[in-house]
């Protein structure tokens, strides 16, 4: 009887030493695959969209929906007044440089394009950023004006006619942030906010989309910064630390 007794009292102390470091084992397993779970659902979606293509498309289409007005299905671009580098290719190289960084930052990214050649009017690029399943559309553009004309300027909807209010306010909240972290990345002044309801792009938008003009092509010394890789990797810093804080105040 005291073999029995002593065996069954090692048993119930060996049970209760081990049931809690099972139980803690896995508590901590839960606890991880909860968190991941949670992470791989807050993951954030951004379509980039490098503007403009190789060559531009005359034939053309409705400004916005409903709208009778009527515009060239997409434009070429300008080019460096400095470096003369077509601006489609300067902005596929700031856009590359921004899905790297919004990569190392954990984000999802979708390109519009990853070469030259994308054959796509300005509302199908549009439709195309609306079904990826993006949360945002940025879509990134070099601008051209006087030679004295600096710094990075955003478009955005002039009223909520074409996207309706929701998608009116977000994209105004969006480009806001974008201007005011990449001007502060490049250490320059913005070059202001433009409110339009004249560009295809935005107006075909069922998701916050903005227009980025990250500087001016037309002034000799941002024409070369442009189309700099160390230029390229601050903008990308600055459009993605807007692009942080967007969906940090958004939800």
């Amino acid at each position: 009887m005291r073999k029995k007794t002593l065996i069954t009292i090692c048993t119930l102390l060996l049970t209760f030493l081990l049931v809690p470091v099972t139980s803690q084992a896995v508590e901590a397993t839960g606890s991880t695959r909860t968190k991941k779970t949670k992470s791989v659902a807050t993951v954030k979606t951004v379509f980039v969209a490098a503007g403009h293509q190789r060559r531009g498309i005359s034939s053309r289409e409705r400004l916005a929906p409903g709208s009778s007005s009527r515009k060239a299905k997409l434009t070429s671009g300008t080019s460096g007044v400095s470096t003369h580098i077509p601006e489609y290719k300067t902005n596929l190289a700031i856009a590359k440089a921004v899905r790297k960084e919004l990569e190392k930052r954990g984000y999802r990214v979708v390109m519009l394009r990853t070469t030259n050649n994308c054959p796509l009017s300005n509302q199908q690029r549009t439709k195309k950023a609306n079904k990826s399943g993006a949360d945002i559309h940025v879509c990134i553009h070099c601008n051209a004006a006087g030679r004295g004309a600096t710094g990075p300027l955003v478009c955005v909807p002039a009223s909520s006619r074409y996207v309706g209010k929701k998608i009116y306010k977000k994209s105004r909240l969006l480009g806001r942030l974008l201007l005011s972290n990449t001007a502060k990345a490049v250490k320059k002044k913005s070059h202001g906010t433009l409110r339009s309801n004249y560009y295809t792009t935005i107006n075909w938008a069922k998701i916050p989309t903005v227009i980025l003009e990250c500087g001016f092509m037309s002034n000799p010394r941002e024409d070369r910064q442009l189309n700099s890789k160390s230029y390229q990797k601050k903008l990308a810093r600055g459009i993605s630390d807007g692009i942080d804080k967007y969906f940090s105040k958004s939800e």
